[in-house]
């Protein structure tokens, strides 16, 4: 912003990567035609500080991200008159001006990422309008709708759980089952395949600390969770943003995961969420009971010991069962379910 970038003007060199982009994405992308491009145009906006109100952001300036990170916001509008679509020259655009910020920036700070790439708008053609915002306020409304159960519903039959705007899985299990360090190595490994993984527990006391080094949230962050919700009886959190009131409902809580492309949820064993039961043991010491009591019908696995695991075998439990510390069988599981 200083323009003391040892390459030269950043910002001005990336709006112009971006529209040459546009305009040879066919070189680049194998099963894209040549387009007689009738609008390029690529805008780039500094993200402002974590915690700025959206009255004190200044003009020309992007709104502060919910996860705190800084940067820059690239927003590239194409057009083209002609009988195919022209996202793939708008994302290549973005993508060449993100790496040209990255390429002369790089000496400062190698850690820099490029996040949510993706489609916003587009009109025209057969398909005609597609709106990515107006789509994840239709699933909101979805997942509110469906949670809004009759007072007069049948107790003996449960309504069906309303599904998360974001695919979630929890996973569930007595205390100290190990499912933090399970989670914090799912995160990781994840993230590491290049999913954007958001993460959310359950506090089951009054009160709660978020943010510190070793507590669980800071855990989930440091993993690589880049969306990470903390509930409990008094108070709810979103990372670095705390409130006090009634609890909130995880599905509602949930519903504003829209920057993620799945949720790793620790606890709620009574939500009726897909799920993964954590044990090191077969029975909790402290309440005298057996894991194998939480396997219900959204149970996707057991990830546990190899004791536990012929336990079930033996009690005809259909669940498949996971050795609780092979973090990348367990992401294998995740993907092929999502």
């Amino acid at each position: 912003l200083q323009d003391r970038a040892k390459k030269g003007d950043v910002l001005a060199c990336a709006r112009v990567a971006g529209i040459m982009a546009i305009k040879r994405t066919s070189d680049i992308i194998p099963m894209c035609h040549p387009l007689l491009i009738t609008k390029s145009k690529c805008d780039i906006a500094p993200i402002a500080p974590a915690g700025t109100p959206a009255e004190d952001v200044p003009e020309g300036w992007a709104p502060a991200r919910t996860d705190g990170q800084v940067g820059f916001h690239v927003l590239v509008t194409a057009g083209v008159t002609g009988k195919t679509g022209i996202e793939m020259e708008a994302l290549t655009g973005a993508s060449a001006a993100c790496l040209t910020i990255y390429d002369m920036c790089k000496a400062v700070d190698r850690g820099m990422e490029i996040v949510d790439v993706r489609l916003l708008h587009k009109e025209g053609g057969r398909s005609g309008v597609w709106d990515r915002a107006e789509r994840q306020a239709a699933a909101v409304e979805a997942v509110g709708a469906a949670g809004d159960a009759p007072a007069s519903a049948p107790a003996a039959i449960a309504p069906a759980a309303p599904a998360p705007a974001v695919p979630a899985i929890a996973f569930i299990g007595y205390q100290n089952s190990g499912k933090t360090t399970l989670v914090e190595k799912v995160i990781a490994e994840l993230t590491r395949r290049g999913l954007r993984v958001g993460s959310l527990k359950h506090h089951g006391h009054h009160g709660f600390d978020i943010d510190v080094p070793a507590k669980d949230t800071w855990r989930h962050h440091q993993a690589g969770s880049k969306h990470v919700g903390l509930i409990c009886a008094t108070r709810w959190a979103e990372y670095a943003d705390t409130r006090e009131e009634d609890e909130m409902p995880a599905r509602e809580l949930l519903s504003r995961y829209n920057d993620v492309d799945v949720v790793i949820i620790e606890g709620y064993k009574t939500e009726g969420f897909d799920n993964i039961v954590v044990a090191r043991s077969g029975v909790d010491r402290l309440r005298g009971k057996s894991s194998l009591d939480l396997v219900d019908g959204h149970t996707l696995a057991l990830a546990c010991n190899e004791a536990l695991a012929r336990q079930a075998f033996d009690a005809g439990f259909a669940t498949r069962a996971i050795n609780i510390n092979d973090a990348r069988a367990i992401c294998d599981l995740i993907q092929d379910h999502l």
